[in-house]
């Protein structure tokens, strides 16, 4: 399909139109178009231990206050889930005890959460990691309680969950990591008991295929880590090597598929079970981005 973008004459678009050369309206915007929207304005934390926990907590960026919202609560207690959403609700799965393959859907729109049945996990298991783009989310590894490399598919305007053998992981983890942007998601790290993994698996979405990207791979291996980034880059911080913790923060440059370590950007404590976000560029969204779960 030609490239049509831009300033064009009436007679251009007619000719264009007969040789099936125009761009449709859904392919506009150079930029994923469902990326241009109002700026986020709130955040959601559910469930946690000690506990296990229900809770959903609501932080409002502009006047930076949280209030628990008990419409939206969880509606199985729980730890160590994974979550992942759009510009319109959030998806919460997995967990423990049990393990769960509970889904739950929290609306932003009233601040109400419901179970999904339709778009529970296809198995139960926790500690697994989360990230997606505008149109799906996607669920991998954990544990059942054996260590998955399993990665589920939520369709976000259906609420069906399935599981894209494709996509699985390449190697079979628990406590990793996960980041991306419009076109693909970064799993990273992990640990399958000892040793732990550096490890980076590709999603790409558009296939729904995984692949490992040696270049990529984390500069020390780790699990219980955390990730975030923006639509260049994915940054994964922190996590453990048994003892002791570090503080390392590696950054994954998505058009190269590669990783260094940025020294400048260490966290200033050295620790693992932590969780990550970002902020938005110039009051655009700049990646669709997954909270790192939070390994007790």
């Amino acid at each position: 399909m030609a490239d049509t973008r831009g300033v064009f004459r009436l007679r251009n678009l007619y000719n264009l139109k007969i040789e099936d050369k125009w761009v449709d309206l859904d392919d506009v915007w150079i930029s994923p178009a469902p990326f241009f929207g109002p700026p986020s304005n709130t955040g959601y934390f559910g469930g946690g231990d000690p506990g296990p926990s229900s809770t959903m907590d609501k932080v409002t960026y502009a006047s930076d206050t949280t209030a628990a919202v008990p419409g939206a609560n969880l509606t199985a207690a729980r730890y160590a889930l994974a979550a992942t959403g759009n510009s319109t609700a959030g998806y919460f799965g997995g967990g423990a005890p049990g393990p769960f393959s509970t889904m739950d859907k929290v609306t932003y729109a009233s601040d109400t959460t419901a179970a999904v049945p339709g778009a529970n996990l296809t198995v139960a298991r926790y500690r697994l990691a989360a990230t997606g783009n505008s149109d799906a989310g996607y669920f991998g590894g954990g544990s059942t309680p054996s260590v998955t490399s399993l990665m589920d598919k939520v369709t976000y305007s259906s609420d069906t969950t399935a599981a894209v053998p494709g996509a699985n992981l390449t190697a079979a983890r628990y406590a990793l990591a996960a980041t991306g942007n419009s076109t693909a998601g970064y799993f990273g790290g992990g640990a399958v008991g000892d040793p732990t993994r550096s490890l980076i698996d590709k999603v790409t979405y558009s296939s729904d295929t995984t692949a490992a990207v040696p270049g990529a791979n984390l500069t020390a291996a780790r699990y219980r880590l955390a990730a975030t980034g923006n639509s260049d880059a994915g940054y994964f911080g922190g996590g453990g090597v048994g003892d002791p913790t570090k503080s390392t923060m590696d950054k994954v440059t998505y058009s190269s598929d590669t990783t260094a370590a940025v020294p400048g950007a260490n966290l200033t404590v050295a620790r693992n079970a932590l969780a990550a976000s970002s902020a938005r560029a110039n009051g655009l969204p700049t990646t669709v981005l997954a909270p790192a779960p939070v390994i007790v």
